[in-house]
């Protein structure tokens, strides 16, 4: 009997133990990520919000279109910069259509070092055949 009592004491404390440590690192990287400050520069109205820790981060996006047209082909470009204002990385994030008065939200994560800052726009593909960009980067994550 004091075999089975303690299998059963050594079972509770792997159990205890392992929901302790998926409570603490699920608290660990939900507040390592920080708000950074966000810049748009579009016509059309966006609403941001740019996570990130010194290693990687997210952005989410939702436009919406307050015209009459179709807003179709069309990229959302996120610069991510530095403190000293040192472009870490671009990500594009395709639009393929937004309906009139239609909102849609778009998230993209990237792993860009010590972002401070983010500049959004929506360009249009003419832009982004001017300079080559990666395939990878045209995608959402």
């Amino acid at each position: 009997m004091p075999t089975h009592k303690k299998i059963f004491i050594y079972f509770l404390i792997i159990v205890a133990f392992y929901i302790f440590s998926q409570i603490m690192i699920h608290f660990i990287i939900n507040t390592t990520y920080e708000y950074k400050s966000v810049d748009i520069k579009s016509t059309i109205p966006i609403n941001a919000e740019v996570q990130a820790t010194s290693v990687n981060g997210f952005a989410k996006v939702k436009v919406k279109n307050i015209t009459e047209n179709l807003i179709e082909n069309k990229y959302i470009k996120i610069n991510c910069f530095s403190k000293n204002d040192v472009l870490m990385g671009t990500k594009f994030i395709k639009i393929d259509k937004i309906e009139a008065k239609e909102e849609k939200e778009f998230e993209v994560r990237f792993n860009f070092n010590r972002v401070e800052r983010a500049v959004i726009d929506i360009v249009e593909e003419q832009a982004l055949t001017d300079k080559p960009v990666p395939q990878e980067q045209l995608q959402s994550d």
